[in-house]
């Protein structure tokens, strides 16, 4: 379970950005849903104010502590200090393993190499050093047997190396990394339909329940599709090549079109909705840039309660996601959503319950007040 994440010195983020999915007392049962922590997130503000640079913080602890050990032993980790300053950027997220073992991981990092890494365990009352390396050379090691000879590279992190080199002990911090769905990248929003759609074809071929779960849901959206089925082709090398056909009906006859004649937002819809499946089977993390984007605002209030429900989502799945649309505010209330501005070049985000304002309360809507610029992060723009 995601508790929080943050970073400083990185992308257009200069000072601290610290995001917090906890939740106290004080919050409402509607909006808490009972748990100490939020399962939904959404990020609001004008165009170029970090929104997406904050997933992007979340995107790249995750691909580092699980993948690194894969990169090539030459290569830069791949992130940007603000402003390619040269100097070294921090990272930290808390979270639970799937035993509800509280950690915190904190990473100090050139983009060539890390020069420290600490995990800590959270207990109640004190926090205990697990494992800290400063460069390649372990200071504290409490997690593993030191007879394993271990060697740490420059550029990858402990985690991914401890996973690969087998140590079990690491297992449940790896997993809580390796169960997240995340569509952008170091170069931003992950959004080339074609590229994905004979992967994301063959994944339901291979996956009926996925495949059933995003038709329900197309059809409840009322895009006059009636079915979804997975066909494919074998090209000169007899390799299949999966497509989706979709059948619309009129007259009691059924019609089948290729996703290139249908809307745009129902090939996102296509595309997503497995992101949505598979997270919410693993409860991961779902980091989704520009959400709503295609998609009717109607939809989106559906997307959001597949989270919030109980009975859709039963593993304690998360969603942090983009969005434009401030009516987005209204459904995730001040507890849930975070409003990004940019000065001078630098980004700072916040979420609407950490100022001090009488603006905000529970039983009023959201929307209004951000749309007249009381809450910031909304667009200036000059006539």
């Amino acid at each position: 379970m995601l508790l929080g994440y943050g970073a400083k010195n990185c992308w257009c983020f200069k000072d601290w950005l610290d995001i917090n999915l906890r939740l106290s007392g004080y919050v409402p049962e509607e909006i808490s849903l009972g748990k100490e922590y939020s399962l939904v997130l959404g990020y609001e503000g004008a165009n170029a104010s970090g929104k997406t640079n904050a997933l992007k913080v979340f995107a790249f602890i995750t691909d580092f502590a699980k993948n690194s050990f894969s990169y090539p032993t030459d290569s830069p980790i791949l992130f940007d200090s603000f402003f390619n300053n040269g100097n070294s950027s921090e990272f930290y997220v808390e979270f639970t393993d799937a035993n509800e073992v509280e950690y915190r991981y904190e990473a100090i990092l050139y983009e060539d190499y890390v020069e420290k890494e600490t995990l800590v365990l959270i207990k109640s009352t004190t926090e205990e050093i697990l494992f800290e390396r400063n460069n390649n050379d372990i200071v504290e090691n409490k997690l593993y047997n030191n007879e394993n000879k271990i060697i740490f590279r420059n550029n990858a992190s402990f985690i991914s190396t401890l996973h690969q080199y087998g140590i079990k002990e690491i297992e449940t911090v790896y997993n809580f990394f390796d169960k997240n769905i995340i569509n952008v990248t170091y170069r931003g929003l992950d959004d080339e339909i074609s590229k994905h759609v004979p992967i994301i074809s063959q994944m339901y071929f291979q996956d009926k329940e996925a495949l059933n779960f995003t038709k329900n849901l197309i059809q409840k959206f009322d895009t006059g599709i009636v079915d979804i089925t997975i066909s494919y082709r074998e090209d000169e090398k007899n390799n299949r090549i999966y497509f989706p056909i979709f059948f619309h009906e009129n007259e009691q006859v059924k019609y089948r079109l290729g996703i290139d004649s249908e809307s745009r937002g129902t090939e996102v819809l296509y595309i997503k909705l497995l992101f949505y499946y598979q997270n919410l089977k693993l409860g991961g993390v779902l980091i989704l840039d520009e959400f709503d984007i295609n998609l009717h605002p109607d939809i989106l209030p559906h997307l959001i309660n597949l989270f919030t429900d109980p009975k859709s989502n039963p593993n304690n799945a998360q969603m942090i996601f983009t969005s434009l649309n401030a009516d987005i505010l209204d459904i995730l209330g001040k507890y849930r959503a975070y409003i990004f501005e940019k000065e001078n070049g630098e980004s700072f985000g916040y979420r609407l319950d950490e100022p001090d304002t009488n603006i905000l309360r529970n039983d009023r809507k959201v929307s209004a007040p951000y749309r007249r610029h009381l809450l910031g992060g909304y667009p200036k723009i000059e006539a």
